[in-house]
């Protein structure tokens, strides 16, 4: 990397810390797809998988929903929608159980935390079977690093099908980044 843009990221990446500055891809999550998932009268029950401080204001665009979170980390509980589950997402039903979502995203997880493929395809059948037929599956992913687990080798994609969403026409976004990842991918599906 040039000196001038690793100097570029890291200011940027300072900034993003201390709420200064807005990544291109949280600006297409939280303006497009999250604002476009608050507005669908269809999408009543949400679960956000990864909670950071950045995801606090989240909750607020779905007043009279339920914007469910879970992350194992205690101490980021407190950025959580209500209810919030201390735990992977692996043992989602042992904290929602009954529950049926519209929608499940999972941006930032794939690769940094959740890193390999049978951990991914776990993950998937849990939320899958969390998920009613049409419900949307959003993952956010980072391709071009060493440690993205790639969806598509996983046997539980089988349950989903590739859809575009709100006013996009194709079923993933790729958002240039100022980081070192460089490029954000938003890859959308919908529930057979």
């Amino acid at each position: 990397m040039n000196p001038f843009a690793w100097a570029r990221s890291e200011v940027l990446h300072f900034a993003w810390e201390r709420g200064w500055y807005q990544p291109p891809d949280r600006r297409v999550l939280e303006e497009e797809i999250l604002a476009s998932l608050a507005a669908d009268p269809a999408c009543r029950k949400i679960l956000f998988v990864g909670v950071k401080w950045y995801t606090a204001p989240y909750a607020k665009a779905f007043a009279g929903k339920t914007f469910a979170t879970i992350d194992p980390e205690p101490e980021v509980a407190r950025f959580g929608g209500d209810p919030h589950a201390v735990d992977v997402v692996q043992n989602l039903e042992k904290h929602f159980a009954g529950t049926i979502f519209d929608a499940v995203v999972m941006s930032g997880v794939i690769g940094w935390g959740i890193n390999d493929v049978p951990e991914l395809d776990k993950t998937l059948t849990v939320c899958a079977d969390a998920m009613r037929p049409g419900a949307w599956l959003i993952l956010g992913v980072n391709e071009l690093t060493p440690n993205h687990v790639d969806a598509n080798a996983t046997k539980t994609i089988e349950r989903f099908e590739p859809k575009a969403f709100g006013k996009r026409t194709s079923p993933r976004i790729d958002i240039p980044l100022p980081f070192k990842q460089k490029l954000h991918t938003f890859l959308f599906w919908q529930k057979k």
